[in-house]
């Protein structure tokens, strides 16, 4: 399907199985921003330390050389000396670099794992493949990026090198310790320089790829309906269901009208019936109510089971309009309705009467 049918945002569905596919915004260029930030940080911070450490080291490995009596089990004790030598010189270092890695990544994608991106997928190491994705337009972007990005760092490392010439051509006039301090400064400037622009082409890249992601997500109008069915439900069907809960509810209310005290119409129109139980009810609740078609039906039941019929259309309109069925009446209607339940009950008293 073409890409210019696809004019829709992802769903949230769709955002949530692209993620537990492994598919997320992620940018390689702010790890290895973050990566070289973080390396110059810790240059800055313990590389005195491990200048200190190496060249102790050195002088410790080479003053005992011409004591020591070379063999299988001294070489072997030599060499894991010096593992753990430069393993302890190098672990600032390493876990620093490795710590920003993973707080870069953590950052751009959380810490939620998805066992389905890490499932084999064999048809990543099939050859035809491989060739057919390097030849596609994705693979193409992605070379352009990469030189462009070599172009503007190397025009940065050039215009950096350009204004350092000068102090460049004095270094062989310069002692020794000047010169190396020199370089040094050198290289920290570089660095900066370099780590800088690797920050900017982070920050834009992260907007491209940002970019790619949410059009890759983008969904048809038809994929649209389609996943609201899977969420919500067929309308259909939640139509249907509708209807069959209305046929419940209107089928219990038809038979809470042969237990209600009075049915007060409007006349034809709307139909309220109500029921006022002293010992457990504050108020009169409205048990039933309808118009037109089931306020026959309500009249009809209550005539059956000999249910009084009061008309009042100014009650039974603000009965209808104001109360739901199974609440109480408000209070603004206590008086209109004690007057027709008085009513009712004294109707009722003579009929026994007789």
């Amino acid at each position: 399907m073409s890409m210019h049918d696809r004019t829709e945002p992802a769903t949230p569905r769709k955002r949530d199985e692209a993620r537990n596919e492994g598919r997320v915004t992620k940018s390689a260029d702010v790890n290895s921003a973050a990566i070289l930030v973080a390396a110059i940080l810790l240059l800055r911070t313990v590389g005195l330390y491990m200048f200190e450490g190496l060249a102790s080291f050195t002088r410790d490995a080479l003053a005992n050389l011409h004591v020591q009596d070379f063999n299988m089990c001294s070489i072997q004790e030599l060499a894991r000396f010096c593992m753990w030598r430069m393993a302890a010189l190098c672990m600032p270092m390493v876990l620093g670099v490795g710590a920003a890695g993973l707080a870069a990544n953590v950052l751009q994608v959380g810490l939620r794992v998805t066992p389905k991106a890490l499932s084999p997928n064999f048809s990543r190491i099939d050859p035809v493949q491989g060739i057919i994705r390097l030849f596609s337009l994705r693979y193409a972007v992605e070379l352009a990026k990469s030189l462009i990005k070599t172009l503007i760092v190397g025009y940065v490392l050039y215009v950096s090198l350009k204004k350092e010439v000068p102090l460049i051509l004095d270094l062989g006039q310069m002692p020794a310790l000047a010169a190396a301090a020199s370089v040094a400064g050198l290289c920290w400037r570089l660095l900066c320089r370099v780590a800088l622009t690797m920050i900017g082409i982070a920050i834009l890249d992260m907007v491209y790829q940002r970019f790619e992601f949410e059009k890759s997500l983008r969904m048809t109008k038809q994929e649209v309906k389609e996943e609201y069915k899977r969420v919500e439900g067929d309308p259909t069907i939640k139509a249907r269901i509708r209807q069959r809960q209305r046929e419940i509810a209107r089928g219990r209310m038809f038979l809470d009208v042969a237990r209600a005290d009075v049915v007060i119409t409007n006349p034809t129109h709307v139909a309220v019936a109500l029921r006022y139980d002293a010992s457990s009810m504050s108020a009169p609740v409205v048990v039933a109510k309808g118009q037109r078609l089931i306020a026959q039906k309500i009249k009809e039941i209550a005539r059956a089971n000999n249910v009084p019929i009061v008309e009042n259309p100014p009650v039974a309109r603000l009965l209808y309009k104001t109360v739901e069925v199974g609440a109480q009446i408000p209070e603004h209607l206590y008086q209109a309705v004690a007057e027709i339940l008085a009513y009712v009950y004294r109707l009722s008293q003579r009929v026994s009467a007789a």
